[in-house]
């Protein structure tokens, strides 16, 4: 495929969404607390948030960006590598404490990645991407591509075994290995091999890695500092990026460095640090209110609510054949679809039910594995929950059937073999549906 062929199926598959009235929404009027967003004239029961612990609404944020912006003005037009407000400062200490390692600060998690990527490589190294890796870390990767020769590969999706086949192959003609996961991958909620990443970084000397978390800071770990994080110290060959646009509420990129020197180095060559706007005063002071929750055992009140609620969700799914690729225990639920058809019609039909959720289709995901996709957040009452997956029920096999497609046909599409016999003959089964109608 040349490059106009795929960003003619990239604007092929996004403008069906927006003609359908599924994608390029709109919220209109106030954004309240009841996890109730209004499109087109119509309330709806959001499942689309990533904002997982519902900390957009704490007043305690609310005050200290006002506060900021009282203080500073609406912006600080300043490129950080001339001068800083003082809340960069208190902001990036606050960071320091939480993730127990030196961090920085930037103004997205992307700007992070293409502030990072380019500096930490060098041409003598070998990258190896996750299949599923996150397209903004594949960008800061490129840039460095683009502009110096390197060895790159993709492995197979949280394939440990080939990675440390790879390593031990890699390792002869390169002088560095480095393998760029997600420690959460944001379409399917799965993790990556934490446990075994850090059992190959203590094997071979050679080898580096570079996880963005960004799904899972405040939700887990301790201080709410994310999965890859939340049973290890980070290894001195790791950094690991993560967001403040997600559960912590407010905005920016965070990135966590081993040791200051190569903190240091990023913060000194990294362009973006260089020459693009910094946060502006408002995030910057909410973050930093919302730094000094995740200092207090409050963090860990809002993790337990958050859990609660995945494992009632889980629950209920467990209780139906819905072909559930993602894991139970995050906050982020994906249902397949396999063919993006059946996904636009499917979200057509919650939209009209009173539930917004996400479609999961290409260039998110590829051609054939196409879903629907939704996060469980603190907002949503158990009842709405219940509700959504009820009706998500209903409508998902009332699709299939119309279109004389079936739960298998799916899973053999997400080669999720050994979930086939495992996955519950529900009350929404494929079989018991065939024998109501």
């Amino acid at each position: 495929m040349n490059h106009q062929n795929f960003m003619s199926a990239i604007d092929e598959s996004i403008s069906e969404g927006v003609k359908r009235g599924i994608l390029h929404l709109t919220q209109e009027g106030n954004l309240t607390t009841d996890n109730l967003i209004r499109i087109n004239d119509s309330e709806l029961v959001n499942f689309t948030s990533c904002s997982y612990l519902g900390l957009e609404h704490d007043e305690r944020l609310k005050h200290a960006a006002i506060a900021a912006v009282q203080k500073y003005g609406v912006q600080f037009s300043e490129s950080r590598a001339y001068v800083s407000i003082d809340l960069y400062r208190e902001l990036e200490d606050l960071m320091s404490k939480i993730f127990e390692a030196p961090t920085i600060i930037a103004p997205t998690t992307t700007l992070a990645h293409l502030s990072a990527i380019p500096v930490i490589l060098d041409s003598g190294d070998a990258v190896i991407a996750d299949q599923q890796l996150h397209n903004s870390v594949l960008s800061g990767i490129n840039v460095f591509r683009a502009n110096w020769p390197i060895h790159f590969e993709v492995l197979r999706h949280n394939r440990s075994d080939l990675l440390k086949e790879r390593i031990e192959t890699l390792q002869a003609t390169h002088k560095r290995v480095w393998y760029f996961a997600d420690g959460v991958y944001s379409m399917f909620g799965d993790r990556c091999p934490a446990d075994e990443i850090f059992n190959l970084l203590n094997t071979y000397p050679s080898f580096h890695t570079y996880i963005d978390d960004a799904h899972s800071m405040s939700i887990l770990g301790k201080n709410g500092k994310g999965y890859i994080l939340s049973n290890h110290t980070i290894h001195d060959r790791m950094i690991v990026a993560s967001s403040m646009a997600k559960a912590f509420a407010t905005g920016g990129g965070i990135l966590v460095f081993p040791n200051k020197e190569i903190a240091r180095r990023v913060r000194a060559c990294g362009a973006p640090f260089n020459s693009s706007g910094p946060l502006q005063p408002a995030t910057l002071g909410a973050a930093v209110a919302s730094a000094k929750i995740h200092l207090t055992d409050e963090i860990y009140q809002l993790q337990t609510e958050l859990v609660n609620r995945i494992k009632y969700a889980s629950s209920l799914f467990k209780k139906t054949s819905l072909p559930l690729i993602s894991n139970f225990d995050s906050g982020i639920f994906f249902v397949g679809t396999s063919r993006a058809e059946l996904a636009y019609i499917i979200m057509e039909k919650m939209i009209k039910r009173g539930f917004l959720l996400n479609i999961g289709v290409f260039p998110a995901v590829s051609k054939n594995h196409s879903g629907i996709r939704f996060t469980i957040t603190v907002l949503q009452s158990y009842d709405q929950i219940a509700n959504m997956i009820t009706t998500l029920n209903e409508v998902f096999f009332e699709t299939l059937r119309e279109h004389t497609y079936t739960v298998d046909q799916i899973y053999n599409a997400f080669k999720v073999v050994a979930l086939l016999e495992e996955r519950p003959a529900g009350e929404f089964s494929n079989e018991h549906q065939a024998q109501r109608n």
